[in-house]
């Protein structure tokens, strides 16, 4: 009998042998390859041909990569500047707010040493022109620039605007600066507008700026035919006058043929008078006390000038 119970009852009470459920090995692929359609695959792959992947496992692995994907940091973009305040006035296309140089974008100006031709012949210092219309333009108001982006200098390339006005498409559209079409088209039809109109540089010939520098890489002087400038830059020096012309008093006529005449009056209005006009004859310009020659009546307008009534 108790054979009988060794070999038929016996083993019906043995313990029963562990349920074996194989677990995948721990992951330990970094946060991006996990995340990625190829790490994605690796972790749900089975370990091994013999350990099939099971569905709770898989579905747990999907929502890792989820969650690890919401995760993930974002680069953040560069950040932008607004730049404001009083600036200097470097030349025709950049300012300097207290040591932060701005290059106005979009466009180029005649580099300060260069000189262009006028329309009746003659050189003057069209880079000086340009700067010195920024200046007045400016005068004491703040301005802002928000930044685009940096150039190989390190310096701040942007949009500035004065009072909400964009400076930088006003300097192409009074003809002191050209579209810098290698970096943006934004201001060619303002460019367009002033050779149609022969305001500022376009009122003669002159070499785009990109190419004076080119062939004057250390800032090289201006023309031998140009003269240094003058107490005040726009206004042409009195070595390179030509002579006075019949019935005109103080400063002669500059040789570039600007001559319209900005004069100052005693309570410090700024007319100027164009030759023709019923007081052209009569104003003596005196270069000494801020009066100037001009070449176009924009240019004497954007300057803080208007015309004589006569």
């Amino acid at each position: 009998m108790s054979s009988l119970f060794a070999t038929t009852l016996a083993p019906a009470l043995r313990p029963a042998q562990p349920l074996r459920i194989p677990l995948q090995p721990r992951r330990t692929a970094p946060i991006a390859a996990a995340a990625s359609g190829h790490g994605l695959r690796q972790a749900l792959a089975p370990a091994a041909p013999h350990e099939p992947a099971h569905p709770w496992a898989a579905a747990a692995l999907g929502c890792l990569a989820a969650a690890l994907l919401a995760a993930a940091p974002v680069a953040p973009a560069e950040a932008k500047e607004l730049i404001q305040g009083f600036p200097k006035v470097v030349d025709g296309d950049t300012l300097d707010f207290s040591g932060t140089r701005v290059r106005l974008f979009g466009i180029d100006a005649p580099e300060t040493k260069q000189s262009c031709t006028a329309s009746k012949g003659g050189e003057y210092l069209c880079g000086e022109r340009s700067k010195q219309a920024l200046l007045d333009k400016i005068g004491k108001g703040k301005v802002e620039c928000e930044q685009k982006n940096r150039d190989t200098y390190g310096r701040v390339v942007g949009i500035c605007s004065l009072n909400g006005e964009d400076l930088n498409g006003w300097m192409v559209e009074q003809g002191l600066a050209v579209a810098y079409r290698q970096y943006s088209k934004a201001y060619v039809p303002l460019e367009d507008a002033a050779r149609t109109a022969g305001r500022g540089i376009w009122s003669g010939s002159f070499e785009l700026p990109e190419k004076w520098r080119k062939e004057h890489p250390r800032g090289g002087s201006a023309s031998s035919t140009a003269a240094a400038p003058a107490m005040t830059p726009v206004a042409a020096p009195a070595a390179a006058a030509a002579p006075a012309a019949a019935g005109t008093k103080g400063a002669p006529l500059p040789a570039n043929g600007c001559a319209i005449k900005g004069n100052i009056s005693a309570k410090g209005e700024k007319v100027y008078h164009v030759p023709g006009g019923a007081y052209y004859e009569r104003t003596v310009i005196e270069l000494d006390k801020g009066e100037r020659y001009f070449c176009a009546a924009a240019e004497a307008e954007a300057a803080g000038w208007r015309a004589s009534a006569k």
